[in-house]
């Protein structure tokens, strides 16, 4: 009879055990993780559902790096790895962590300061006296966004940071500072008029020469759109207008980036930034954990600095998103983990959001998040493949199923109209409707989608109840007026 195994090993036996069970990736060597990841990223690429660069990298250094797709599909140049493409809000995490500095330099008293005492002369007298840095910096402002104002405007006025300032200074604040949440790119821009005004650089000058070379960041930088750079990506979008044909994002983008986000960055730039910034290279432990720390409810995560922060059975995630049309990326630092995942795609969100999705169920195992985007995959897959039929009766079958991601649903029943597959999208619509009734993108997807149907009577159906919640959108009530008198 062998050795029984002495108490140390027992305990050591059992939390193996433990950590498989809850989480499989943690216990795993990275290379499978890498392994499993490559597979997955394959599959979606092969199916046209993917275009960018993934990075992950295990304490410091890089065990997956692939691009996917096409950085410009007019000559069919692929992405490469050191592709740049635009982050986005992605740049905030800069801002922030500039900000944070300039504290740690003395320049900034306290982030509870008043806007006024940093920008005197700023011309929002609410601004001025009520809106503190922090709160700047936790989107609880009420400041809005600048991109309404900015869509009748020659961009290419718009490259200093004061050159914004026009469009929102007299907006009044939409709740007492303090007392909501709003996500507000006009507050960063103000944010970036401070770093100027106290550390006497241009806002670009600062980060670069703070942030960007100390980091070894050398493919990161504002550029201004008609600047001719190597190795950038173009963003592309699906076109509602015209289906089966993809759209450049060039005319909605800004032409230079700014304190908000549009910066271009590679993966490679940004795990450096990781690195740098949780080896405290950038701001000492103490205000690491300020930047970073959850400060105000942001949807499932936690709204820090300029960083988003959630945790997941136990493990802790920190970093930012970007999106816009033809852009979505994120920074994803698992600080217990030992993980970094750089996601940067110059596509339709949907691929994104399978990614992502991925890479948390990987490293730190299920989640209400991401239960809730299998089940609805699984719900838009029966659809797709058998009919309305046939993702009702799984809908009902789950009585208890898990929380429906609309964004998704209503993200692959466009991308099935833009395809030419009618029947598909107008099953997924209506599917969405009956998972969510009161999703008012639910019913403007299937109305689209019964008009490309020519079902006149459904169209104006769908259209109606979606005006009925959504009561100011003057471009689809004078769709369905036109519907009703022809």
């Amino acid at each position: 009879m062998g050795k029984l195994p002495n108490a140390g090993r027992i305990r050591r036996v059992v939390l193996t055990l433990a950590l498989l069970a809850v989480n499989p990736a943690a216990a795993a060597p990275a290379d499978r993780f890498a392994s499993a990841a490559g597979r997955h990223l394959a599959a979606l690429a092969k199916s046209d559902a993917l275009s960018g660069v993934v990075l992950i990298a295990k304490n410091g250094k890089a065990v997956f790096a692939h691009a996917y797709g096409l950085a410009n599909r007019a000559d069919g140049i692929p992405n490469r790895v050191d592709t740049r493409f635009n982050m986005a809000s992605m740049g905030k995490m800069f801002t922030a962590v500039a900000v944070l500095q300039l504290v740690e330099a003395g320049k900034i008293a306290s982030l509870q300061d008043k806007v006024g005492k940093y920008l005197p002369a700023y011309p929002n007298k609410a601004v001025r006296e009520q809106v503190t840095l922090a709160q700047l910096l936790t989107h609880t402002s009420g400041m809005g966004n600048f991109w309404e104002q900015m869509a009748d405007k020659a961009k290419d006025r718009y490259s200093a940071v004061s050159d914004y300032v026009p469009l929102f200074a007299d907006e009044k604040l939409q709740f007492e500072p303090g007392k909501g949440f709003a996500y507000s790119n006009n507050g960063f821009t103000v944010l970036g008029l401070i770093i100027e005004a106290v550390s006497g650089k241009t806002y670009f000058d600062y980060v670069r020469q703070n942030i960007y070379h100390p980091c070894g960041m050398a493919d990161t930088e504002a550029y201004e759109m008609d600047e001719p750079v190597a190795r950038m990506a173009t963003g592309y979008s699906r076109s509602m207008e015209k289906p089966g044909q993809l759209v450049s994002n060039i005319y909605v983008l800004p032409f230079k980036g700014g304190p908000a986000g549009g910066a271009y960055t590679t993966a490679g730039d940004l795990l450096k930034f990781a690195d740098a910034l949780m080896g405290f290279r950038l701001l000492n432990r103490d205000d690491t954990e300020l930047l970073t720390r959850g400060k105000v409810d942001y949807g499932t995560r936690r709204y820090a600095y300029g960083f988003t922060e959630e945790t997941i059975n136990g493990h802790r995630l920190i970093g930012h998103g970007g999106g816009n049309t033809g852009i979505a990326d994120e920074l994803m630092i698992f600080t217990d983990l030992g993980y970094t995942v750089v996601i940067l795609t110059n596509g339709d969100v949907e691929n994104f959001w399978d990614v992502q999705n991925f890479v948390k169920r990987e490293l730190m195992g299920p989640s209400a998040e991401t239960r809730g985007f299998d089940f609805t995959r699984s719900l838009i897959d029966a659809t797709v493949a058998q009919g309305y039929e046939a993702g009702a009766a799984l809908l009902e079958a789950k009585a208890d199923h898990p929380a429906i991601r609309g964004g998704l649903m209503e993200q692959i029943g466009y991308r099935l109209l833009w395809q030419a597959r009618i029947a598909p999208a107008e099953a997924v619509f209506r599917l969405y409707a009956l998972a969510s009734p009161d999703a008012a993108y639910a019913y403007l997807g299937l109305g689209t989608a019964c008009e490309r149907a020519s079902d006149k009577t459904a169209a104006i159906a769908a259209y109606t109840r979606y005006l009925s919640l959504e009561p100011d959108d003057k471009d689809v009530r004078a769709r369905l007026e036109k519907l009703n008198a022809s």
